[in-house]
C-alpha cells in the first residue's frame, strides 16, 4: 500500500515524502470500522499549514482529510454501506453520543477524529472510517469531483447558508477568493439565492473561472470600491488576510453580515463603525454531516461543478508546491 506521509528531520521540522512500502490488505478495527478504498483525495491549504509546522501533527502522518472511494471492507455490525458501493467521506469521524453531535453538529463533536489532520487521512491506497461518516453515491459518480465536496465544498456551503439568510433578490454578494472554495461558493450562491454576485482574485484566469461558474461580476482587489462600494449584504472572506479583510468590511451596507473562512490575517474595527452599521462578523468552519449530503445532491443534479485539476498520489509533493504557489485553478485532487 502507497501512503504520503510525513517524518522528522533533524532541525525539527517535518517533511513529506512518498514511501512505497508492502503491507496485507486492510481490515476493519471495530464492529462499525469501514476500510474505504481511496478514489480521490483533496489538497488543501490546512495541508499546507501542517507542513509548516503551523498546525502540528505526530509523525509519521498520512495527509488528506478530503476523501471519496470504494467501500473495502466491513466491520460486522456495518450496515450502512456494501462492499463495491461507491461512498464519500464525511471529514470527522465520531460515535454520535455527544452533546453537539445529538443535535447535529459532528464538527464540534469532543473526541472526534479527522482523518489526514489528528490521524492517517486519503494520500494513501486505503482509508480507515466508520460507516457513520460515509455518504453512498450512485455508480456513475465522478468521485474526483464529489472528493472536494467533503471540506471545501462543505465550508462554503455552510457559508453561503449563513449568508443566504441575509440575501434577498437582487441583494449582493461578495465572494474573496477564487480558488478551492470559492469557485463552488459562486455556484453555491446562485443555487441557493437570488443574489448578484460579485467574485473577487488578483489571478485573471480565476476571475474567468468564476465567471464560468455564474458570477455576474468578477474583478481584481483594487477594482473592489468600484464594483460593490458600500452595497454589500454580504462578504464571504476565503483569503482571509488582514487586507481582504479591510476590503470585505468596507464593502457592506447597512445590517451586512462578513463570514471569515479563510485565515492567516487579523480582523479589527471600530466599535462604532459596528455598531453604526449593525454590522455581523461570524467565522464559518466546516459544515455538518446534513449539509454535506445537501450538497452533495445539488453536485449530483449539476447545480455545483467542482473545477478539478487531477494529479496523480505519486505527484502529491507537486501539487502541494503548485497550491503553494498559487498556480492552481480549482481544486487539486491526487489520485491513487
Amino acid at each position: 500500500m502507497r501512503a504520503m506521509v510525513m517524518t522528522d528531520r533533524p532541525d525539527g521540522l517535518s517533511r513529506q515524502r512518498l514511501s512505497p512500502h508492502e503491507r496485507p490488505q486492510p481490515e476493519p478495527e471495530g464492529p462499525f470500522d469501514v476500510v474505504v478504498r481511496v478514489a480521490a483525495a483533496g489538497v488543501c491549504r490546512s495541508d499546507l499549514h501542517i507542513l509548516m509546522g503551523e498546525l502540528p501533527v505526530s509523525v509519521p502522518h498520512v495527509l488528506g482529510h478530503e476523501n471519496s472511494g470504494w467501500v473495502h471492507a466491513v466491520g460486522p455490525m456495518v450496515s450502512a454501506v456494501e462492499v463495491g458501493e461507491p461512498v464519500l467521506c464525511y471529514p470527522f469521524v465520531s460515535d454520535g453520543l455527544s452533546g453537539p453531535e445529538r443535535r447535529g453538529v459532528d464538527s464540534a463533536a469532543p473526541g472526534r477524529r479527522t482523518p489526514g489532520i489528528d490521524c492517517d487521512g486519503g494520500y494513501a491506497e486505503y482509508l480507515l472510517v466508520t460507516e457513520r461518516s460515509l455518504i453512498p453515491l450512485p455508480a456513475d459518480a465522478d468521485l474526483a469531483a464529489m472528493a472536494t465536496l467533503s471540506d471545501a465544498g462543505l465550508a462554503a456551503y455552510r457559508a453561503c447558508r449563513k449568508a443566504a439568510a441575509t440575501l434577498g433578490p437582487g441583494s449582493l454578494a461578495v465572494v474573496l477568493g477564487v480558488g478551492g472554495l470559492g469557485h463552488l461558493a459562486v455556484q453555491i450562491l446562485r443555487s441557493i439565492s437570488a443574489a448578484r454576485v460579485v467574485a473577487v482574485d488578483t489571478r485573471a484566469e480565476a476571475r474567468d473561472l468564476a465567471m464560468s461558474c455564474g458570477a455576474h461580476h468578477a474583478c481584481s482587489p483594487g477594482e473592489l470600491a468600484a464594483a460593490a462600494g458600500s452595497e454589500a449584504a454580504a462578504v464571504i472572506d476565503f483569503v482571509g488576510s488582514d487586507e481582504s479583510a479591510r476590503q470585505g468590511l468596507a464593502s457592506l451596507s447597512f445590517g451586512g453580515a462578513y463570514f471569515a473562512v479563510g485565515v492567516g490575517g487579523s480582523l479589527t474595527a471600530p466599535i462604532l463603525q459596528l455598531v453604526a452599521n449593525e454590522t455581523r462578523i461570524e467565522g464559518v468552519y466546516v459544515g455538518t454531516y446534513p449539509e454535506l449530503v445537501e450538497l452533495t445532491q445539488l453536485a449530483l443534479r449539476g447545480d455545483v461543478r467542482p473545477a478539478v485539476v487531477p494529479y496523480r498520489l505519486s505527484e502529491a509533493d507537486k501539487a502541494l508546491t503548485d497550491l503553494a504557489e498559487g498556480s492552481i485553478v480549482g481544486r487539486a485532487v491526487l489520485i491513487p
